[in-house]
């Protein structure tokens, strides 16, 4: 079995290296599949190795950044995690990042794992590497055609939290309605974040929020106040279910637009003042989550705070990167609820803008983009000076943002993805920003534009 191991491990390390040699970007996904066809059982094996078992954290939006700062937070913990960074988040991608971090026997240079996991997927990662800790940051429609109604990916968690070990932790965001109902029935304990400072509040639900009811009689829920999306304090009027107590929260928040966020965060043992640097409130549900994480494995104040201080955006999520004496603020926008919390941010940056928004419909985004018309363009229409559409539904994007407001003379529609990125930094004055709106792939495709053109790194670097 050893000599199995050995085999598929210098097989992944080799075709990673292979595929970054040719161009083919990070290559996190088929050193894995290749590696499970020489050894089905080698993540399992190199997992067990970890001195200080397994982190997963799961849910629709926020993973690659809830991870990435809770990396930091272990690091400076002097914990050495074991990491796929660059976001690869099948059990493919997570075999493939524990290839690279072991030596060729298979023993991993790190001592804890920490791996952002695909929801779909959360139930074959717990049953593989039999976490110490789970992280649900939340639930949203997106990508229908893979993950159907949230209900089931919902039932399908929460099963996999059945099977945890009652050692084990669930870190649960309370926010949510339907992420705070999973896990009743685990033998895990249960702990909850969330944001008590209402002075960040929206009037209302807005029309794409999603789990607007009681998960246990399906009854209306009552809000008394709306974070974004269907994030906020809740309660049933038939069965009196409600927003459980928090143990980490976010007790005051100052937004500074694209700039970030002013956060009290209060824990059960510290308090602290922090200077979060990502935009956005669902930012602030990420900085929770990790910090919450952070804590229940052990670290304490100091940690979290250098953590913060010392972290640099994971790509595509806030990333400020300099071209031709622009910047291009770069930020994924693949959800009707996502993509809501990008405009109000951007709404915070005045009028006048210019926009780049790139809309794919390959399998990793979902083939159906009819979720752009839950997105509530017409808040973003006001605020470009010029629109550059791109992506393989530039047209798509483009009509939206006709129907909703957008004068078609300030409208420009580019297939290409190299030729849209120079019509939106011409049109940008020098030093000005341009703001990039990106689906999934389209992130990946702009990154890996950039990295050619020698403006950023490239994804896997330092991974």
């Amino acid at each position: 079995m050893e000599l199995r191991l050995a085999a598929a491990v210098a097989a992944g390390k080799a075709t990673t290296w292979a595929s970054r040699r040719l161009g083919l970007g990070a290559g996190s996904n088929f050193p894995g599949k290749v590696m499970l066809r020489l050894h089905p059982r080698a993540p399992e094996e190199m997992a067990a190795r970890l001195p200080r078992g397994c982190v997963l954290v799961s849910g629709t939006n926020g993973k690659t950044t809830t991870s990435n700062l809770l990396a930091a937070m272990l690091r400076e913990g002097g914990m050495s995690p074991v990491h796929n960074r660059v976001g690869a988040n099948l059990v493919t991608g997570i075999t493939a990042a524990l290839a690279q971090a072991s030596d060729l026997a298979g023993n991993p240079r790190g001592d804890i794992g920490l791996f952002e996991v695909d929801e779909a997927t959360l139930p074959a990662a717990v049953t593989r590497l039999r976490p110490r800790l789970v992280i649900i940051t939340n639930l949203f429609r997106d990508q229908l055609d893979r993950y159907g109604e949230l209900e089931t990916l919902a039932r399908k968690m929460d099963g996999a939290l059945g099977t945890l070990s009652p050692d084990a932790k669930v870190l649960l965001n309370a926010d949510d309605p339907l992420v705070a109902s999973l896990g009743k029935e685990s033998p895990a304990s249960l702990y909850y974040y969330g944001i008590e400072c209402e002075e960040v509040t929206e009037a209302s639900l807005r029309h794409a929020a999603d789990s607007k009811h009681c998960r246990t009689c399906r009854t209306a829920l009552s809000f008394s106040a709306h974070y974004f999306g269907h994030m906020g304090k809740y309660f049933c009027p038939r069965c009196g279910s409600s927003r459980p107590e928090t143990h980490f929260s976010a007790v005051r928040v100052r937004p500074r637009g694209t700039a970030g966020s002013e956060v009290s965060l209060s824990t059960p043992r510290w308090e602290a003042d922090l200077d979060l640097g990502l935009p956005g409130i669902y930012n602030v549900h990420n900085l929770l989550a990790a910090a919450g994480g952070a804590c229940l494995l052990g670290l304490g104040r100091e940690e979290v705070t250098r953590g913060v201080a010392g972290y640099a955006t994971a790509f595509g999520r806030g990333e400020r990167i300099p071209v031709d004496g622009r910047e291009l603020f770069l930020v994924l926008s693949k959800n009707p609820t996502g993509f809501n919390e990008v405009i109000r941010t951007l709404k915070g940056e005045g009028t006048g803008l210019v926009v780049l928004a790139a809309l794919n419909d390959r399998i990793a985004d979902g083939r159906d983009v009819s979720w752009i018309w839950d997105v509530d363009f017409e808040e973003l229409a006001p605020l470009p000076r010029h629109l550059v559409a791109t992506g393989t539904r530039a047209y798509d994007m483009a009509l939206r943002m006709k129907y909703a407001g957008l004068d078609p003379s300030r409208l420009e529609v580019h297939g290409d993805l190299k030729g849209a990125l120079r019509a939106a930094l011409e049109r940008a004055r020098e030093g000005e920003t341009v703001y990039a709106l990106t689906t999934y792939t389209a992130t990946l495709d702009l990154r890996r534009l950039l990295s050619r053109l020698g403006a950023a790194p490239a994804l896997w670097e330092g991974n």
